[in-house]
This record gives structure tokens, C-alpha cells and sequence, in this order.
């Protein structure tokens, strides 16, 4: 490993590649921002998500949509706040501190997720901020869930979990067979899906009556979270959580006029959560919608500043007791400062387009 590695990386689809040569990259330039799926692995993109909401993306008025699922959307919650930088502070803390033990049932680990959430989402204040936010848009996934994966029988719905990790071998529409993709989104813009892609999802308006249950049913991980109920202005159904079925959001071509940008915890991009267990040589036939995209990642220089060289990961609460899980988590949190410092320094000096690397295929 080089002295000279840089922590962050920064990797562009061939148009995003070729107008950060041409022009450089300012904030204004980005027209959607997408977050992913990964749990506590989001903790690594603490500093980061400080620098980009708390200073870069507020330098222009042009609204921006935030495409998300699962922890993605709380993260978002954060951005939209008054003061992101302490947003993301504190929900890193309520995250680190989250009382989930190995011998947690799934009763116990939905109380938790939604007093977590019931603190995250704050006052009226708070969740008019998400709602209204001048600039922002908000699109959050969740996944509605059809034959057995809307059982909430834990023989059946891992029987649906296991049907769509293997049918994903075979073809990538068989776990829509399980899970159907629903979009909550803000209606104050138009919702830039390309046409081509606007039917293989459903829609509902994200509102005061469904913002919670939103934020919910999209970190609701099968088998671990209990599913939502339908919500306000949602089709009939079990939710559960987005990821399953946009966990990095390539799969979905986003009409942006504009590039999109995603901060993520990994150069790997998969469409679904199926898609994680997928051979490389498999995951390379999967479409992929990357030519607008400007990919924001730790490099290995950053991976090997942690505690076994890893990010936070949802194995932790049974690999490490919980105080040696909690300084690890909070060591991520604290070298995640470097991630953010990082591109806050390219971004003075004008250097991205030294910096910027074309996007290697996942």
C-alpha cells in the first residue's frame, strides 16, 4: 500500500467522466444523489455525509432528489436538518449506542429500530424540515411483499428469502416475484424515472401520515425487523425492507438532467440485495445504468486504518462483545472524518479532475 493513497477514491461513468475533464465538478452539477443499503456500514460515511450536506451540496437552490433505501433514508433524515453536521453526529451516537444483543428476537430488535427512529425523526420541526426542505426531494424504497414473503411465519418467509436468492441465479425478475418495488417520494417536482422504467414500480405521495412508516418499512430486514403494514396512501401489504429490491439503485435509470453522485462504503455496486451473493462474472450481465454516475468510496489505505481492517457490519453484535464493538464502531466514525476532510481538500484546490478514475465495472 502506497504512503501516498489517498483515503477517499472518486470514480466517474464515462459521461460523468468525461464533463469532470472538461469542466471539473461543482455542486450544482448534481441533480440526484442516491444511498444505499448496509446497516451500520453507513457509519463509515459519517464525515463524508457531514462535509457533502453540511457544506458542498448547500452552495446552489436547484432542487435535488435523494434516492434511498433502508439506512440510506434515515441518513437522508439526517441531511435534511437544520444543522447536518450534528445530525449526522448524533445519529451516529444512537446507532453506536443501539442496544441490539446476539440473543435479541425480532420483537425486541423492531422496539429498538423505531425508538431509535422515534429519536432520529425528532419533534414536528424535524420531520417538517424533511418534508418541506427547500431543496431537497426525497424518493424512498421499500419493498411490498407477495405470497410467502408477506408471511410473518419465519419458516415461510425464509422459505420466500431463499426461493429469490436462488432464483436470482437465474434470472434477476424472479425475487419480483416475492418483493414488488414501491416508491414514497415527494410530489412537490417531478419524479425523474425514465419512462422506460416508470412501470416497474409502484408510487405513492410521502406525507406527514406515512413518513414514518416509510423510514420504517425501508431498514425492516427480513427475519430480524418485523415487516409495516400499509401505510397511508399505500397499496395493501407487508413492507419490508428497500434494499431487497434497490440496494444500490443502478438498476433503475434515473432521467437526471444532471450527474449522481454516490457517497458509498465500497467500489462494489449491486443492484438488489440478491445481487451481493451473485459470481462476478454474473453480477458483469446485470444492467447497470453508471454512465452519470460519480461514485464517492473508501480506498484500502481507509479499510486499513479500523479495527480488522473493516467497516461496521451487522455481524459485529455477535462477533465482538458490545463494549469492544462500541469503540470499534466509533473508531469508523471518527477516521470517516478523514473521508470528508479529503474531498473538502480537492474540492478547494479544483484537483477532482486529477483525481477522478474511471468507473470500474462491479
Amino acid at each position: 500500500m502506497s504512503s501516498t493513497e489517498p483515503d477517499l477514491a472518486i470514480y466517474a461513468g464515462p459521461r460523468a467522466y468525461r464533463h469532470i475533464q472538461s469542466h471539473g465538478l461543482q455542486a450544482k452539477d448534481i441533480s440526484t444523489l442516491i444511498g444505499s443499503a448496509g446497516g451500520p456500514k453507513a457509519l463509515a460515511l459519517t464525515g463524508l455525509d457531514q462535509y457533502l450536506f453540511g457544506d458542498w451540496l448547500n452552495t446552489h437552490d436547484e432542487p435535488l432528489w435523494l434516492f434511498g433505501s433502508s439506512i440510506a433514508s434515515w441518513r437522508f433524515a439526517c441531511a435534511a436538518q437544520a444543522d447536518p453536521h450534528k445530525a449526522f453526529a448524533d445519529f451516529a451516537q444512537l446507532y453506536i449506542h443501539s442496544p441490539f444483543l446476539p440473543k435479541s428476537t425480532v420483537a425486541d430488535i423492531t422496539r429498538s429500530t423505531q425508538a431509535m427512529l422515534n429519536t432520529l425523526l425528532g419533534d414536528a420541526d424535524s420531520q417538517a424540515a424533511i418534508l418541506n426542505h427547500p431543496r431537497y426531494r426525497f424518493a424512498i424504497t421499500v419493498a411490498r411483499s407477495k405470497g410467502w414473503a408477506g408471511s410473518r411465519n419465519q419458516k415461510q418467509l425464509g422459505a420466500a428469502l431463499l426461493s429469490c436468492m436462488v432464483g436470482n441465479y437465474v434470472h434477476p425478475a424472479i425475487p419480483h416475484w416475492f418483493f414488488e418495488r414501491v416508491i414514497v417520494h415527494d410530489t412537490r417536482s417531478p419524479l425523474p424515472i425514465h419512462g422506460r422504467h416508470q412501470h416497474q414500480a409502484r408510487y405513492a405521495a410521502l406525507d406527514q401520515h406515512n413518513l414514518f412508516d416509510t423510514l420504517a418499512a425501508s431498514t425492516a430486514i427480513p427475519l430480524l425487523i418485523d415487516g409495516v403494514d400499509a401505510a397511508h396512501n399505500w397499496p395493501a401489504g407487508l413492507y419490508r425492507d428497500g434494499g431487497l429490491v434497490d440496494y444500490n439503485f443502478c438498476a433503475l435509470d434515473l432521467d437526471s438532467p444532471g450527474l449522481t453522485l454516490f457517497p458509498h462504503f465500497t467500489q462494489k455496486i449491486s443492484a438488489s440485495w440478491f445481487d451481493k451473493y451473485l459470481p462476478r462474472w454474473q453480477k458483469a450481465r446485470r444492467p447497470h445504468q453508471l454512465d452519470n454516475l460519480i461514485l464517492l468510496c473508501p480506498t484500502e489505505r481507509f479499510y486499513q486504518r479500523l479495527k480488522d481492517h473493516k467497516i461496521p457490519d451487522r455481524s459485529d453484535y455477535k462477533r465482538l462483545p458490545d463494549a469492544d464493538r462500541r469503540l470499534a464502531w466509533q473508531n469508523s466514525v471518527e477516521q470517516s472524518q478523514r473521508l470528508g476532510e479529503q474531498f473538502a481538500q480537492w474540492v478547494a484546490a479544483d484537483q477532482l479532475p486529477q483525481r477522478v478514475r474511471p468507473l470500474p465495472f462491479p
